[in-house]
């Protein structure tokens, strides 16, 4: 006897297709406030002012809404962003996102806990990228900034001007003319940054990296932690109210062990173009979460959990990043490209400075993504040429070539 297999619902009436809508925008509104973990049935039925029962009625469970939800977003996408020309479908892409905020919002939020869905997303960029005949490093340089802008341009207060933010990567970001990488970039070691004074709070606290990195924090419990600690739970309560601010502390020490080994890795190549200093950087980024990979988990994690984690932690590279900047326009490490029309004033200098650390935050972030994340193994040479040839388009973007010509 051939097993029954269930089968959602399709609705033939009006009020069957409206209930089913109210679902969908129900759940779409809760995904994109919380992560898939945090959302149950009952919430995006009661959102929808409908039952429990009716969301049965339609759907088997929220992972079928979900993916229902993610397919019509990537079919949206390949009908809507079209152009001629890769500024075109950059302008496109924008223009959808800002139309699509709570969809944009909830494809983000629920990249990290998905692999499925990281890849769904990059391969349909890949299609844009492979009809205009991008590289790997490309496609990588192209769509990873605008990503950033688009999933944390609001959260760090910062309105992003598509037109002036495509037209600065076709240009790269610097007029440099030493092409060249120094090979000692590729020789940093991440140390280890004392912290804590409190050797207890530090082993409370590396315990709940490892066991949130191995298991995720929606499955770790306080107990866990002071089990592993070999404390008591009651004196993990001694110093964090609870488990959400260990988390909140975990990133704070996580985000200053690695802007520490990020400052000296840079600091190494003080005198070189600041494009230099950033290779190094990103290098030396890489090198520090290879080394603690649950702590990149952590922060990862933490972006789709908490909002108010997520603004503290990109706030706090963001600010000083565009002081560095600065900095380096100042004593001549930076310079601005050429042809950049834009910048006439101290505001406009304020707003590429700001372009300029978006950019480059949005290259560490999915440079995470691309060989932390993936949990493959990358070759060290695979790695030191993906930085060689990213620093070629920083430098000079795509190489004079107006992205209105790639058609």
């Amino acid at each position: 006897m051939k097993e029954k297999v269930q089968r959602k619902r399709v609705p033939q009436r009006i009020d069957g297709v409206e209930s089913k809508n109210k679902l969908k925008i129900s759940a779409l509104e809760l995904f994109s406030q919380n992560n898939f973990a945090d959302v149950s049935i009952s919430q995006i039925a009661k959102n929808a002012a409908l039952s429990t029962a009716a969301f049965y009625q339609y759907y088997l469970n929220k992972d079928e809404l979900f993916r229902e939800i993610v397919e019509e977003f990537l079919t949206d996408v390949r009908k809507e962003i079209t152009g001629h020309s890769l500024y075109e479908v950059g302008l496109r892409y924008f223009e959808y996102c800002s139309k699509n905020k709570n969809l944009v919002h909830a494809i983000y939020l629920n990249e990290y806990h998905f692999e499925w869905l990281r890849n769904d997303v990059e391969s349909i960029l890949k299609e844009f990228s492979s009809k205009f005949g991008l590289t790997e490093v490309g496609h990588f340089y192209f769509w990873s900034p605008i990503r950033f802008a688009i999933n944390f341009g609001d959260l760090l207060d910062f309105e992003v001007k598509p037109e002036t933010f495509i037209r600065l990567l076709e240009k790269g970001l610097s007029n440099t003319k030493d092409l060249e990488l120094p090979k000692e970039v590729f020789e940093f070691t991440p140390i280890k940054h004392i912290l804590e004074t409190d050797e207890r709070r530090e082993m409370i606290l590396a315990n709940a990296e490892s066991l949130f990195g191995s298991y995720g924090f929606q499955k770790t419990q306080v107990y866990d932690i002071a089990r592993a600690s070999g404390v008591a739970v009651g004196t993990v309560y001694l110093y964090f109210e609870n488990k959400r601010e260990i988390l909140r502390e975990l990133v704070r020490w996580i985000s200053k062990g690695l802007r520490f080994n990020v400052k000296n890795a840079v600091k190494r190549f003080e005198g070189h173009p600041r494009l230099v200093q950033e290779i190094a950087g990103l290098y030396a980024f890489l090198q520090f979460f290879r080394s603690h990979t649950n702590m990149y988990k952590v922060v990862r994690e933490s972006q789709s959990l908490d909002l108010d984690i997520s603004k503290e932690y990109y706030v706090s590279i963001f600010k000083p990043y565009c002081v560095a900047l600065r900095n380096s326009l100042e004593n001549g490490t930076l310079s601005l490209p050429l042809e950049i029309e834009f910048v006439k004033d101290e505001k406009s200098l304020a707003e590429y400075i700001q372009y300029v650390s978006l950019i480059l935050m949005g290259i560490g972030h999915y440079l995470g993504e691309y060989y932390l994340l993936s949990g493959k193994y990358i070759e060290n040479e695979h790695l030191k040429t993906f930085l060689q040839d990213l620093y070629l388009y920083l430098c000079n973007g795509f190489g004079g070539v107006r992205l209105d010509e790639f058609k």
